[in-house]
């Protein structure tokens, strides 16, 4: 168990072989091989993954502008990389913490993840309309489907290629039970994933359902190997494939 950023971590000293990873992670690294049967995926809104500005994006490049970044997502930050730079020309500075906010007055804009962009989400529903008119949100997911038409792969599962190599039969099977995993986890046994999430976050049980059912996808089929694809060539583009 772990955040994205501290499985990587423990991937790159190799004391893990195979589990859950993120995207630019797997694609960064190049030595570990996809399992083809799960991802962590959006076709349009993520729902957990937010870029929030106090100013419009235009204004971003227009003074020193700084972006709160939160360390446990590799890709996430990457991707923000690539949509500011393709579409503004630019990317303003970015500072990294555990769980950068808004209310820091060092930052003219955060990006948040998980757990945490999930409750402020829901928080920030509640607020008074002027509120939130001074508030300009992006669902990283549908920033990457508005320019390319296509989901945003952010995680997924892999294996060490020496262990592949070494353990196909073993990698078989565990692709496959995977796959069974997901399907299982969204059907017959949802409510118990459910009381489970309640039970870890603390967040609502509807906004729960409706993130787990209707915006993550956990399918990796041709599309998302196409766009985990052009992800790939953008970073690459942009100088970002560091592990």
């Amino acid at each position: 168990m772990g955040t994205p950023g501290q499985l990587n971590q423990l991937y790159s000293e190799g004391k893990l072989d195979i589990g859950a990873m993120s995207a630019h992670f797997l694609l960064a690294s190049g030595d570990f091989e996809v399992i083809p049967t799960l991802s962590i995926s959006s076709q349009n809104e993520v729902g957990s993954v937010f870029f929030y500005s106090k100013l419009p994006l235009n204004r971003l490049s227009m003074q020193d502008s700084v972006i709160g970044v939160p360390v446990s997502s590799a890709t996430s930050i990457c991707l923000l990389k690539i949509l500011l730079t393709e579409e503004l020309g630019f990317c303003p500075q970015f500072v990294y913490g555990k769980d950068p906010s808004l209310d820091d007055s060092r930052f003219d804009a955060v990006l948040m993840i998980g757990d945490a962009a999930l409750d402020f989400d829901e928080a920030l529903k509640k607020r008074s309309a002027e509120a939130l008119g001074q508030l300009h949100r992006f669902d990283m997911g549908s920033w990457w489907r508005r320019h390319y038409g296509l989901p945003m792969v952010f995680g997924l599962w892999g294996a060490r290629r020496s262990y592949y190599q070494a353990s196909f039969d073993d990698f078989q099977t565990i692709a496959e039970l995977l796959g069974d995993c997901w399907r299982r986890g969204l059907g017959e046994k949802f409510n118990q994933v459910l009381d489970e999430a309640v039970r870890r976050t603390g967040l609502d049980r509807s906004l729960l359902q409706e993130y787990f059912r209707d915006q993550l996808e956990y399918d990796f089929e041709e599309q998302h190997i196409k766009s985990l694809a052009l992800f790939e060539q953008l970073a690459e583009k942009h100088k970002l494939l560091v592990v």
